[in-house]
């Protein structure tokens, strides 16, 4: 067996954004036995209630066998932790602590977190980072008190984390570890990031799995784009990675028609067989 093979399938519910038992069933059917929580504030607060009703999610996830494995937390020009104005930074701290209690009652292990919104001017980089490092270690006291881990992912254009060394010197000394989305790296290719990283003495918690064309992030399934995936892949045994191959796919791309759970289930094969020789047919 080769290091992907060994690596378990996840996915995050960005794929249908559904969580209910047609989707599990679904999700099961193709061999997946990981998810990631996925959802807007709005999801997430009002229409799941998660802080409350995180035991009915539990069970219904355990019912199918899938595993909450993550729980991304929702992200907007407003939820931003490093947010310039103290009162809605406030706000977004405290909704993160109060889905990271509720996900730790529900046995979720990592909270994806991520370290800005956007656009970011120059001018203002230095102190937004002060910021997001500051909300960083308290979000990850939260997470050792929940018995979770903080996972900070890497971003696009003028984010925070748009490149390595940012990235690393961000997230030094502050007990968070790391998502690595691999339709995020702009300013440098996944490899040169990947290597970085894998340099550094921080852990890469979970993985985003997707395509795209250095041009922008496109959320496409493996190989309808320019990844080096035995290169990336190669790098993240060299980290020591062996958390999921967890994909963050749009189910309704652009310029395709929407992708079966068949369809995933195929692209997931072929990626941990190593045969993700080129594009995918439309």
């Amino acid at each position: 067996m080769t290091y992907r093979q060994s690596l378990k399938r996840g996915l995050s519910l960005a794929f249908r954004h559904k969580l209910d038992r047609e989707t599990l069933g679904e999700i099961k059917a193709a061999g997946i036995s990981a998810v990631e929580l996925s959802f807007s504030f709005d999801d997430y607060m009002n229409q799941i209630d998660f802080p409350n009703n995180w035991q009915r999610v539990a069970t219904l996830a355990q019912a199918f066998g899938i595993e909450l494995w993550s729980i991304h937390l929702p992200f907007s020009s407003d939820l931003d932790i490093s947010h310039p104005e103290d009162k809605q930074r406030a706000v977004t701290l405290h909704t993160h602590q109060v889905l990271i209690e509720a996900a730790g009652k529900a046995g979720i292990q990592v909270a994806v977190l991520h370290p800005s919104s956007e656009p970011i001017q120059d001018q203002e980089r230095l102190k937004r980072l002060g910021r997001s490092r500051e909300a960083i270690i308290q979000l990850r006291s939260v997470c050792d008190l929940n018995g979770m881990r903080l996972a900070v992912e890497n971003l696009p254009r003028t984010c925070l984390c748009n490149r390595a060394a940012e990235m690393i010197a961000l997230l030094q000394g502050t007990g968070a570890g790391i998502v690595f989305d691999t339709n995020h790296a702009l300013f440098e290719d996944n490899i040169a990031f990947l290597s970085a990283l894998a340099d550094s003495d921080l852990t890469i918690e979970s993985l985003h799995i997707s395509d795209y064309d250095r041009v922008d992030e496109r959320h496409r399934l493996p190989g309808d784009g320019v990844n080096d995936w035995d290169g990336i892949f190669f790098q993240l045994q060299r980290a020591g990675y062996r958390g999921p191959m967890l994909y963050e796919v749009s189910g309704q791309p652009k310029e395709r028609d929407e992708i079966t759970f068949a369809q995933l289930a195929d692209n997931m094969n072929r990626l941990a067989s190593g045969d993700m020789t080129g594009p995918n047919p439309t």
